[in-house]
């Protein structure tokens, strides 16, 4: 009985914890997209699409077997019940995905946005030059009915010749500087070559709740990988993976600067850097975050 009680006081203090509140109304419809449609939601799709946006459940393959280890993109992987929204990111060039809902959020109270998504782009494998893969873009915004872009929430650039996915990326975000506006919430990809990837936006878990308590901040992480004499290295994959073994990535810049924005504080993560030129002093690497970090560097060994 003792073990009992200190077992339901432990799940008690979590429940309180936890963002989604009982008494918190949703605004939003069709956020986890369990009505196997795009109820709520208004999608356009591009010219030359690849692969329309569309609802799908746990292991489905827009493109089985796509490229060389890494895989890229991986199967679909619904982070709430059995369905999530994806589309293929690639189609014709500057030809955007978009998917959105107008959402009214009350005057004189607090609001805030929930949502889980997975950027995945392949520009190694299918093409040889900078120019001939172009690049990819995912944003998530508001705006308002006029799509007009009041704030940009989070977005992820895909670097020619690189493979990209960030994993799945928890987001939390408080809308109460919108009250008593009708405001859109809209998800946007794109590439700038066409027919070029193949890639997959992957989004679930959507909500809108009223009244709102933040979660922590999420912060960044990142840092420069340098060679032993202290240049800049390009091109350098750069891997965050947290507790439970998801993984992100990153490629460093031309100056070799590398950056993971959207990381969850109070968590231990392992950061590693791969290449088939260098070995890496302190990789991978164990780093605890509680706040934006901005000097993680790797330097080759000599």
């Amino acid at each position: 009985m003792k073990k009992l009680l200190i077992f339901a006081a432990i799940c008690g203090g979590i429940a309180f914890l936890l963002p989604h509140r009982t008494n918190a109304a949703e605004l939003l419809v069709n956020g986890g997209f369990e009505t196997g449609n795009f109820t709520g939601w208004t999608t356009t799709n591009p010219t030359g699409s690849w692969q329309n946006w569309q609802i799908v459940a746990n292991g489905y393959e827009l493109c089985p077997g796509c490229g060389t280890s890494p895989f890229s993109p991986t199967p679909a992987s619904p982070q709430q019940g059995t369905r999530d929204a994806v589309n293929g990111v690639t189609a014709s060039a500057n030809q955007q995905y978009i998917m959105y809902q107008d959402v009214t959020l009350p005057a004189a109270t607090t609001a805030g946005l929930l949502w889980k998504d997975r950027f995945q782009m392949n520009l190694s494998d299918f093409c040889s030059t900078a120019a001939g893969c172009g690049q990819a873009f995912y944003f998530v915004e508001i705006t308002n009915t006029s799509n007009v872009v009041l704030q940009t929430l989070y977005s992820v650039t895909a670097p020619p010749l690189t493979k990209t996915n960030t994993g799945w990326v928890n987001h939390s975000v408080n809308l109460s500087a919108y009250a008593g506006q009708t405001i859109r919430i809209r998800f946007r990809d794109y590439t700038t070559v066409t027919f070029i990837g193949p890639g997959q936006a992957e989004i679930d878990a959507v909500s809108v709740q009223s009244p709102f308590v933040p979660t922590a901040s999420n912060v960044s992480v990142g840092g420069r990988v340098l060679t032993d004499s202290g240049a800049g290295i390009s091109r350098v994959n750069v891997t965050l993976t947290d507790g439970a073994g998801v993984s992100r990535s990153a490629t460093t810049n031309s100056f070799g600067y590398y950056k993971f924005d959207e990381v969850e504080t109070g968590e231990t993560y392992i950061l590693t850097v791969n290449s088939k030129k260098y070995l890496f002093t302190g990789s991978p690497r164990v780093v605890n975050v509680t706040d934006n970090l901005t000097d993680i560097d790797f330097t080759a060994s000599p």
